[in-house]
């Protein structure tokens, strides 16, 4: 704002001085001539400088516009995290505070080996919900992500085999006041999904074989038929439907 005020006075001071060379009679005069120069150079400079500047202030606002947008549209998708690796989240907290939780995995058998004694703490609190989505050892998909992850069938159809066990062994032997269903998937899940009460916790699947980093994503679930956080949970109540409980 300060710069506008100073290059509006210099326009003005620049009129003034050629209102006052207009009164001088010696058009060759020194004073005629340096007067005009001066106001030529304070009218010019700060005329420029004026118009430089709304055109910056016109790409800044176009920029903060373009910003916001992203800001607004952020908001609506319901994204509250990013982790550019999925191993730095923290899965206690959700297991722990949420009265309903999903899980949907592939085989799961590090996942569930790894928040055992969280999962065993659900299974002892009453009003808890809990639903464990992996794939049917016995599908097609099976064979194609045993090929994938480069093992042998026989070896994930028993991780999964294994993943249920502990599951089912880890709920035997809790208070059992919570409700627990383990489901086999009609068809194969393109990414980790964690459903928490309100919040959802997404990590996708790499293309690739092998092992990599893989990132994750928070949403918070909302009625907005915009937001992510409403498909996903859409989705899960879909593939609930077509699924087949095994526990």
């Amino acid at each position: 704002m300060r710069k506008y005020v100073i290059f509006s006075i210099l326009i003005i001071a620049g009129l003034l001085l050629l209102l006052g060379q207009s009164n001088i009679d010696d058009k060759n005069s020194f004073w005629y001539i340096t007067v005009g120069n001066i106001a030529n150079t304070f009218l010019v400079g700060a005329t420029l400088s004026l118009l430089y500047q709304l055109v910056l202030k016109s790409e800044e606002d176009n920029h903060l516009m373009k910003m916001l947008k992203i800001s607004f549209s952020v908001h609506d998708s319901g994204l509250r995290q990013i982790l550019t690796n999925s191993a730095d989240n923290k899965f206690s907290p959700l297991l722990q505070s949420s009265n309903s939780f999903v899980a949907v995995m592939n085989d799961g058998l590090r996942w569930v080996g790894n928040h055992s004694v969280e999962i065993e703490e659900r299974f002892d609190k009453a009003g808890t919900v809990t639903e464990f989505y992996i794939v049917n050892p016995d599908s097609d998909f099976c064979k194609a992500l045993a090929a994938k992850t480069e093992v042998k069938l026989e070896e994930l159809q028993n991780k999964i085999l294994q993943t249920k066990r502990h599951i089912e062994s880890t709920y035997e032997r809790s208070k059992k006041k919570g409700n627990l269903k383990i489901y086999y998937l009609k068809n194969y899940p393109t990414q980790s999904i964690f459903i928490a009460d309100d919040k959802i916790v997404v990590t996708p699947y790499q293309t690739a074989s092998g092992r990599n980093v893989i990132p994750l994503f928070e949403y918070e679930y909302n009625e907005n038929k915009k937001s992510i956080g409403f498909h996903i949970t859409n989705d899960v109540e879909n593939m609930r439907k077509e699924s087949t409980v095994v526990y």
